[in-house]
Parts: structure tokens; C-alpha cells; sequence
């Protein structure tokens, strides 16, 4: 976005060392710290940019956490959906009216909310809930023709610190053979906040390389027969 012309409103958590980097390299963005997890630091992000017009918001934070279902880790569960969940809620709740007629609202979520997950249980759930919210975000602001949708990705870069031997199975899995990259997702964000995608509207768009398409089972029944 920036590469092209635009100015943005980032985000960051900790890595204040690259949010340094990253305004010293555009003069257009404008990077500041929020703590997603702490509603008096998000209510501050959002106060503070209460004149600002926009012409799209794009959720991208997330956060995976293993969890035990049997020594279940509450703390951890609620933190995942405070970070994948709720802070995008009130993010476009409280900047909705800063909002610009037509603006478009990208929200990122996983394949791993089509599924039923095990250590994952957390990140899944947060991420269907995300898609299901998206929608009901498409029905509440349809009157101003703000455009809301989500795009569910499948393996990316470093599968947020994923283990080496489980990006190779992923990789062998996915029938173009490949990982994802962090500039495939761009593209497909800068489509949904461009007016090449006006009529595209409270739906999910998978960017998986065509792993939802494959089935392990179905492809030892191929094997077998």
C-alpha cells in the first residue's frame, strides 16, 4: 500500500526495532504501539484517531497458542481470542465511523476455522468466529457501502514459527507443492481494499494454494486403486 501512494496507520506489539525501520523508510506511515490484548490500549489507539478519515481497515494480528485440553489454559484461550477476535471487532466498531462511504474492510483469518483442530483448538475457533463476524459486519454497514470481507490463508512464510519438519509436510501436502508467500497475501489484500473487487462483499476468500481441495484419504484411494 505504501509502494503505491498510500498512507497508513500501522500497528505494532514489541518489535519496536523494525516499526522504527519501517517509518524511517515511509515517509507515509504513521506506526504506533498497541497492546491488542489490553482494552485501555486499544480504546487509546482508537481515541487517538478519532478525525482520521479511512478507506479501509485491515486486521491482520494474530496470535497461536498451543493448548492442553486437559490442563486447559484459560489465560491462553482467551488470549487468542482477544488478539484474533475481539480486537478486530472493536477496532472497526470503534473506527466505524471514520469509515468513508465505500471503504472496504479486509479481515485475516486460516483454514484452520474450516476444520476441527487438537493443540489448536483456540486459534480455530477464534479464526471461524473472525469470518462469522465479517459477515455480520457486511450486514451492519451495508448501508454506507462499506465492503467487508475475509480471506482464510493457508501455510505462509514461516507458518508463524512453525517446526522446519512440519512446513516440508505442508509443503509436500499442498498441491502446487509450494508455501505460500507474505506478497501473495498482499496482493490478494490490495484487491479486496481496491475498487477492482466492488462487488465482492461479506464473503471468504481461501488463499491456500488448494490445500482445502485435498483430501489424504481420497488421495491413498487414488493410490490404491
Amino acid at each position: 500500500m505504501l509502494e503505491q501512494g498510500d498512507s497508513v496507520i500501522g500497528t505494532y506489539n514489541s518489535n519496536e526495532g523494525s516499526a522504527k525501520e519501517l517509518s524511517e523508510k515511509y515517509e507515509k506511515l504513521d506506526i504506533k504501539q498497541v497492546d491488542l490484548t489490553d482494552s485501555e490500549s486499544l480504546s487509546s489507539f482508537i481515541s487517538s484517531h478519532n478525525e482520521v478519515k479511512l478507506d479501509g481497515i485491515v486486521n491482520n494480528a494474530g496470535i497461536f497458542e498451543e493448548i492442553d485440553f486437559t490442563n486447559f489454559d484459560k489465560k491462553a484461550f482467551e488470549k487468542t481470542f482477544m488478539i484474533n477476535t475481539f480486537a478486530p471487532l472493536y477496532l472497526v466498531q470503534g473506527l466505524s465511523q471514520n469509515l468513508k462511504s465505500g471503504a472496504s474492510i479486509v479481515n485475516i483469518a486460516s483454514t484452520d476455522a474450516m476444520v476441527g483442530s487438537i493443540v489448536g483448538i483456540a486459534y480455530s475457533a477464534s479464526k471461524a468466529a473472525l469470518i462469522n463476524i465479517t459477515q455480520s459486519m457486511t450486514n451492519i454497514l451495508a448501508d454506507r457501502k462499506i465492503r467487508a470481507n475475509s480471506l482464510s490463508l493457508g501455510w505462509m512464510g514461516t507458518g508463524m514459527e512453525a517446526p522446519a519438519e512440519l512446513l516440508e509436510i505442508a509443503r509436500d501436502y499442498n498441491p502446487l507443492k509450494k508455501i505460500g508467500s507474505y506478497e501473495e497475501v498482499a496482493k490478494s489484500v490490495l484487491f479486496l481494499l481496491s475498487e477492482d473487487s466492488s462487488f465482492v462483499n461479506g464473503t471468504n476468500i481461501t488463499v491456500d494454494g488448494g490445500d482445502m481441495a485435498t483430501n489424504y484419504i481420497l488421495q491413498k484411494e487414488a493410490e490404491l486403486t
